[in-house]
């Protein structure tokens, strides 16, 4: 008899404890996943990823591997937008992109980083560059000791938050690529990495602001010439280099698409054009790419 309600006792805490346990595995099997859209798996070093994620009244957070994701609002409101940058020199291999939000269960995805090379091209220094005391050493120096220097005291504040609400345009009505982004410029021992894209541009051409932000940085540089920033917000900058005017000075906001400078030929230059650059939290993105990537409606 004794050993009868031993028994009993032994399989009534056994259901007790499996029965909330498979409670609970259920409800975590049948938690929804948000509706995210990720405008590629694959990348390589230099790309962009979006990451939008739809209809979510409360707070988004992710990661790219360990590297957190600053979300904002879109234009309507209803959505949160993502904007991740792919460094140069990231490690390629397999990362996980994991995205929570409330009440949802976790959504994870596989992005795959693919090393890019680039073409080496001559770095070119003409008569008339010479006349005026460009030397390839001379170059390299300044822009690698005092033009970068300057310019990432600016790119490295992160701005809280997010000037930007809707995708990127282009910073010219009409874009011809007369230097690719990354190409590597070399002359003998000295070399240097093309980070911007080179953009056929007459002088006095209306350069337009990528999108909307505040102007951080406008100053004449030896090589880069006249050179404006603008900071759209959570660490998003965009360069424009070689420009012949200032529409708009330091600490005005600017809308997408204002005219915010004129082209030039200012600088180490062959001729008149817009190098046009892109940052992102201090990587160097190529700049025609992460437009691209920016083109889904938010």
């Amino acid at each position: 008899m004794l050993s009868k309600k031993v028994l009993f006792l032994f399989v009534s805490i056994g259901l007790g404890l499996a029965f909330p346990c498979m409670v609970c595995f259920a409800a975590q099997t049948t938690m929804q996943l948000p509706d995210v859209y990720v405008s590629a798996n694959n990348l390589s070093q230099s790309d962009t990823l979006l990451v939008i994620v739809k209809n979510e009244p409360g707070r988004v957070t992710g990661k790219l591997g360990l590297v957190p994701i600053r979300f904002f609002r879109s234009e309507n409101n209803s959505d949160w937008v993502g904007i991740v940058g792919i460094p140069l020199g990231k490690k390629p291999g397999d990362y996980k992109l994991v995205i929570h939000s409330l009440d949802k269960a976790p959504l994870m995805e596989n992005i795959t980083v693919a090393k890019r090379n680039f073409p080496v091209t001559d770095l070119v220094i003409t008569p008339q560059l010479l006349q005026k005391g460009y030397t390839v050493k001379k170059i390299v120096s300044t822009i690698e000791n005092k033009e970068n220097k300057l310019l990432n005291k600016v790119l490295h504040i992160f701005t809280p938050k997010a000037y930007i609400t809707k995708p990127f345009i282009y910073p010219l009505l009409k874009i011809n690529v007369v230097a690719p982004y990354g190409d590597i410029r070399k002359s003998k021992n000295y070399s240097i990495q093309h980070l911007g894209v080179d953009l056929e541009a007459p002088v006095g051409t209306a350069v337009l602001a990528a999108n909307d932000g505040k102007i951080v940085f406008e100053r004449n540089m030896p090589d880069y010439g006249n050179t404006m920033v603008i900071d759209h917000g959570l660490g998003v900058y965009s360069l424009y280099l070689h420009l012949s005017h200032f529409n708009i000075t330091t600490g005005r906001l600017v809308k997408q698409g204002d005219a915010v400078a004129l082209s030039g030929d200012t600088g180490y230059v062959t001729g008149p054009h817009l190098h046009f650059s892109i940052k992102v939290r201090g990587a160097s993105l190529d700049p025609l790419k992460f437009i691209a990537a920016t083109q889904t409606p938010w």
